[in-house]
């Protein structure tokens, strides 16, 4: 008994210890190592057991350890823009595997109104720009980040200022007198700018362009919709980026003008002779510089310097991503500057399995310094600005010049004097808070509410002292003033949807997608300006605003909006048929506090097919090398209710300081007056219905892809500001009449070149061609004024709307060369004669040129077309829209070398170069101007014998004139010996102005937008100091421009923001510069 016991005993321990044995057999230890297709260990990447919730991630050389598995067990890999991959753990000590990238462009996630969608699953026409496109090239707002890069998006930087606005455009838009700007949605919340979002923040910019992406906004989604997604927090280590750079800015071009000896002759031929001396020592000016305002006010080179951090990390539960980026830049006109700080903030935490919040705050704080384009706050206009005037000052005084006659016609004060005398910045601070709250009760079915507040201010304090307040249109002139106003706006939004989400549909035959949802918005603004004028002579600039109470107070303007309110409800229906055939249905209606009863609700619908061809069994025999095919159409409609609040309602303003105001004693009192424009109770909404058809392709395994848009988009019942009769007591009206369409064709396209691990390039090509038309217009008045100089130009009526027409058309007078005298002998085709002391047309010439050019015939004066009496011919001069717009690249790598080229371009279009024009005649205010280049002495049609110093067109004595030459005939032989080579009229014979084409210039252009080279070093070099990628580079912007056009830049507009209607002027801008940057950027 006892020895069956003992054997017993042993036979237990026996089976414990094989247990034991199996047990330590099965749960064992694993390591590792993961690559990428090249070879390159990958650091990061999250290694998870499946069903445990155990895992790690790969260290710096893509290692990774696994404990206690058993066999069969399932061993996930994932990394952010690679393919997740799993494998079964056999037992093997050792493992490594290859991550590929994810580089499937179907598969990329596009964000649309409400939710996301795959681009595979796309029924509407939507372009992207990822995170990816944007970290190699650093650009310095989103904006830029769009320059060029998709099809159909037109971005236009008005002028080169620090504050410089920036029209974007989305297949022209339909509005004539209306804002054309698309819809901008950041992190789900509208905003009414993007350049305030710091670049290295952005996830993805989505553009929605036709209707089936854009109704789901309604109101707001007629000219497109951008949707802006800032970055978010991701499972994992905390990763934290550093980037920072530096830069230098130079101005890229600036207008020539002439020389100080061609300006003192010029003078001289004006009339002006006694300023700058005898005409024998006239010489001694060509060895006198002269002074270039240009280059003293924006000669200087600039510099910028930004620096940014970012970190990002989190666990299943929470996530979060903080990032915070400094620009700071000393611009190359004197005193202009700006310095920037952002901060974004998101957080997303899940509550429980079935609850998740989410939280961003996204602040933004700028200060500007200086001027920028066109008039100051106190000029009457932009010609009397001090970027106006730098071009056309006088490069040198006259001997005669004296400080006290500072206010006389010939010796103003210089713009460079004004500018010393001019202080200006500008604070904005802008405060975005969103949150939202998902609820997920089922797997298929999230309900989803959001709240958003955003407040903005916007303040601005100016100075001038004496000499900057010589044209003042406060009054006072000649003593210091002072400007303060202050803006503020608030709105907040709610949102609610509800999604139902069933990717089984049908045993998984069919998938569908229903969102319904509800939204409350609200928003208000305020202005308070108050000025002070009649500062004591005494004070400087700088001291001006810290003694504000020593000038004369003038009443403070107050403007208060009345609220925007609106409410939406909106739905849409994705369904997915055997996912090759694909549906869109969506519906919106919105009701709005800017129209009145009865007219406050719009309806705007859509739906959209797609048909996947290249997945029907009949293309099996193309899938070698077509990899996707896919048919899109669309129609749809969206909404427009871009006006001001109150349009619809009798309102009131008090006065401004530059209004007509009642005395009592000595002292203007302010007063209410109705406003500007005549109530109208009848206002509705601008509805665009737009028709697309699309094809997204591929080839070679999307070695090759893009896609092919064709579009019709038409507005009607367009909001129009119309001028009214006087007698009305007001100056115009916003009424609904006329339509307009654009219709266009776009194409994109991606190509792989090469791809190895020592050597990649890429292709990048987008163009887009978009021609807008007036189909209907009840307006009287078809002309335009532009009003660009004020009254520098006699009539403006430079641009004309009209039904059949297009906006942007220029309309004004086309030169036909110069008079000349007539000789028989030295020039019998010359149109002038000397009758007595003046000079007539000949007999049998009609020409009435100078009823445009000042009312005198003179030799050298400026002929226009005319009909057959005579009569200049205003007609068509071209448009100043482009029609076609584009952008290309390469880019890739040699080794650890990166590249980056871009380009863009823009064809078909005019600038009205007024900076030009206003440099090339002469009126009494133009006393004391200089012309441009092309009016040095060679060319222009001369009036003075160098020889013997008498004018011989306008001559301070005809007797003297005669007797010296011996008679009209000989006088006119020499004019027409002197001028046998000029080529161009001399301003001083023309003392009024219209438009005319010499001042219309094609402004065709090839832009180098960017160019970058950047060196990543080696992970041996930086693994032994905890960094995971370190990227130096150096990147060019505007490098150079290819153009036929004269000016500064092709690419500039300064008149649109005045008038709508009148764009493509180029007057007082402020000058566009070159950026030479170098940066780095560190993960760790």
């Amino acid at each position: 008994m006892h020895y069956q016991q003992k054997l017993k005993r042993t036979a237990w321990l026996i089976t414990l210890h094989l247990l034991c044995f199996m047990a330590s057999a099965q749960d064992s230890s694993l390591s590792g190592k993961v690559l990428d297709k090249n070879g390159e260990p990958m650091i990061g990447v999250n290694v998870t057991v499946k069903g445990s919730g155990t895992g790690t991630i790969t260290n710096m050389d893509g290692e990774f350890i696994l404990s206690n598995l058993k066999k069969s067990t399932l061993i996930s890999f994932s990394y952010i823009g690679y393919k997740s991959k799993e494998i079964t753990y056999k037992g093997e000590k050792t493992i490594q595997v290859i991550l590929e990238e994810d580089s499937e462009l179907l598969n990329e996630v596009v964000v649309i109104g409400y939710g996301t969608v795959n681009k595979r699953d796309l029924t509407g026409s939507v372009s992207s720009v990822k995170a990816d496109d944007l970290k190699n090239i650093p650009v310095s707002n989103a904006t830029e980040a769009l320059t060029g890069k998709l099809a159909g998006v037109s971005v236009t930087t008005t002028d080169g200022a620090p504050e410089g606005d920036v029209n974007i455009r989305v297949r022209g838009g339909g509005s004539l007198s209306q804002d054309n700007s698309p819809l901008y949605i950041v992190d789900g919340f509208p905003v009414s700018s993007i350049s305030d979002i710091s670049p290295n923040e952005i996830e993805s910019i989505d553009v929605l362009k036709d209707a089936s992406s854009t109704a789901i906004y309604g109101a707001r989604g007629a000219n497109g919709v951008i949707i802006v997604t800032t970055k978010e927090g991701h499972e994992g280590k905390t990763e934290v980026n550093f980037g920072a750079s530096f830069g230098l800015r130079k101005v890229a071009k600036l207008q020539k003008t002439i020389s100080p000896y061609d300006y003192v002759i010029y003078q001289r031929e004006a009339g002006i002779s006694d300023y700058y001396g005898e005409w024998e020592d006239l010489d001694i000016w060509q060895s006198v510089a002269g002074t270039d305002y240009q280059d003293e006010i924006f000669g200087r080179t600039g510099n910028q310097v930004q620096y940014n951090v970012n970190a990002s990390g989190g666990t299943k539960q929470f996530k979060y991503n903080v990032g915070y980026t400094h620009s700071d830049e000393k611009s190359i006109m004197l005193g202009s500057g700006y310095n920037k700080d952002n901060i974004n903030a998101k957080i997303k935490t899940e509550l429980s399995k079935w609850l998740t919040l989410d939280f961003q705050a996204r602040l933004s704080y700028q200060v500007v310094n200086g001027l920028s384009s066109g008039s100051d706050a106190n000029d009457s206009n932009a010609s009397t600005s001090i970027v106006a005037n730098a071009v056309r000052y006088r490069p040198v005084n006259p001997l005669t010049y004296n400080n006290e006659d500072d206010d006389t016609s010939a010796g103003r004060i210089s713009p460079l004097q004004r500018l010393l005398g001019t202080y200006r910045e500008r604070r904005k601070f802008n405060q975005n808070y969103n949150a939202g709250l998902s609820w997920k009760p089922t797997k298929q079915i999230t309900f989803r509410s959001e709240f958003g507040y955003t407040w903005n201010t916007d303040n601005t304090d100016q100075a001038w002292n004496g000499e900057a307040t010589r044209q003042s249109n406060l009054g006072y002139q000649g003593r210091p003033q002072a400007m303060l106003t202050k803006k503020a706006s608030r709105s907040w939004r709610n949102a609610n949807t509800l999604t139902y989400d069933n990717k089984t549909l049908f045993g998984s035959r069919d998938r569908i997608n229903v969102l319904i949802g509800q939204e409350t918005s609200s928003s208000s603004s305020r202005i308070d300006e108050s000025t002070s004028v009649n500062f004591p002579s005494s004070l400087e600039v700088n001291e001006i605003l810290s003694n504000i109470g020593m000038g004369t107070a003038l009443p403070t303007f107050s403007e208060v909006e009345n609220k925007d309110n609106m409410v939406s409800f909106f739905g849409r229906i994705n369904y997915t048929l055997k996912d090759k055939y694909l549906f869109t249905v969506t519906a919106r209606a919105d009701g709005s506090s800017k129209f009145a009863k009865g007219n406050q609700w719009g309806f705007f619908p859509s739906a959209a097919f797609a048909w996947r061809i290249s997945d029907e069994p009949f293309m099996t025999g193309t899938h070698l090398w077509m990899s996707n095919l896919k048919l899109r159409l669309s129609m749809g409609t969206a909404g427009n209710n871009r006006i001001s609040s109150g349009l619809t309602e009798l309102t009131y303003a008090l006065s401004g300081n530059t209004d007509r105001s009642p005395f009592f004693g000595e002292t203007s009192s302010p007063m209410f007056k109705p406003e500007q424009s005549l109530y109208n109770p009848d206002l509705k909404w601008e509805t665009t219905i737009t028709r697309n058809l699309g094809i997204d392709y591929g080839f070679l395994g999307n070695r090759i892809s893009g896609s092919l848009d064709f579009y019709w988009n038409t507005t009607k019942d367009l909001l129009m500001r119309t001028e009214i009769p006087s007698i009305a007591g007001y100056n115009y009206q916003y009424q609904n009449f006329g339509q307009t369409s654009n219709k266009g064709v776009e194409f994109m396209l991606k190509a792989v070149l090469f791809d190895t691990r020592k050597f990649s390039l890429n292709f990048n090509f987008n163009i887009a061609y978009n021609r807008n038309k007036i189909d209907k217009l009840n307006q009287q008045g078809s002309w335009q004024n532009s009003n660009w100089a004020g009254s520098n130009l006699a009539l403006y009526e430079d641009f004309r709307i009209e039904e059949g027409g297009r906006l942007g058309e220029i309309w004004g007078y086309k030169t036909n060369g110069f008079f000349t005298a007539y000789d028989p002998v030295s020039n019998p085709d010359g149109e002038l004669i000397l009758n007595g002391t003046s000079w007539v047309l000949k007999d049998g010439v009609s020409d009435n040129s100078p009823t445009i050019t000042g009312g005198n015939y003179y030799p050298g004066g400026l002929k226009l077309q005319c009909d057959e009496n005579g009569n200049p011919i205003k007609q068509r001069l071209g448009n100043t829209i482009a029609n076609t717009t584009g952008g290309f690249g390469f880019d890739g790598h040699i080794g650890n070398v990166d590249f980056n080229v871009f380009f863009n371009y823009s064809l078909g279009n005019k600038l009205i170069n007024g900076t030009k024009l206003m440099s090339a005649f002469y009126a009494n205010s133009s006393s004391g101007y200089s012309l441009n280049d092309d009016f040095t002495l060679s060319k222009r049609y001369a009036l003075i014998d160098p020889e013997t110093g008498l004018n011989l067109v306008k001559p301070d004595s005809w007797n003297t004139l005669l007797s010296t030459y011996g008679g009209e005939n000989a006088v006119i032989r020499r004019l027409n010996q002197m001028n046998s080579q000029a080529s161009i009229y001399n301003p001083a014979t023309a003392t009024t102005m219209q438009l005319t084409d010499y001042a219309v210039e094609d402004a065709s252009f090839l832009r180098l937008n960017n160019l970058t080279i950047g060196y990543t070093l080696p992970k041996a070099w930086i693994k032994k100091c905890l960094l995971e990628n370190v990227r130096v580079y150096f990147t060019g912007y505007n490098l150079f421009v290819i153009t036929n056009y004269s000016g500064a830049d092709p690419e500039v507009d300064t008149s649109s923001k005045r008038n709508l209607m009148t764009p493509g002027v180029d007057y007082a801008a402020y000058p566009k510069s070159r950026l030479f940057l170098a940066g780095i950027n560190v993960t760790f």
